[in-house]
């Protein structure tokens, strides 16, 4: 997580951070929100997704539980290890928070890759 997005999450109120905190807690919950943001009616298993996002099968599965517990992902069924299933059926309020933590991150990196493009351009003049 970025400082900026760990900047905004401080000033949310308590019930709100605690959500934004729990969800972006890993890389590899990133990595899965980041997956389902683009592939939202995807259904898979922890092996599946963690073929996906090129994870550790065992390291998804239990981030994928803590997501199914925080209301972000849905368990289809629970089989206790990493063929239990999962869509992404976030709680109203959690997929609004989640949108805008995405919206937050997207705006950082087109910031950083126009900086980016700047410094290029004036080091080729």
């Amino acid at each position: 997580m970025s400082k900026k997005l760990e900047k905004i999450i401080k000033n949310f109120n308590c019930k709100t951070k605690a959500l934004a905190l729990e969800i972006l807690d890993s890389p590899i919950k990133w990595d899965l929100l980041n997956f389902y943001q683009t592939n939202p009616f995807s259904i898979h298993t922890a092996q599946g997704l963690a073929n996906i996002i090129g994870r550790s099968p065992d390291q998804v599965f239990i981030e994928a539980e803590e997501l199914a517990s925080a209301s972000v992902l849905k368990r289809i069924s629970r089989n206790g290890d990493k063929s239990s299933i999962y869509s992404y059926e976030p709680a109203a309020k959690v997929a609004s928070l989640i949108k805008i933590l995405f919206e937050l991150h997207n705006e950082e990196h087109d910031l950083l890759d126009k900086l980016e493009q700047l410094i290029k351009d004036s080091q080729n003049r």
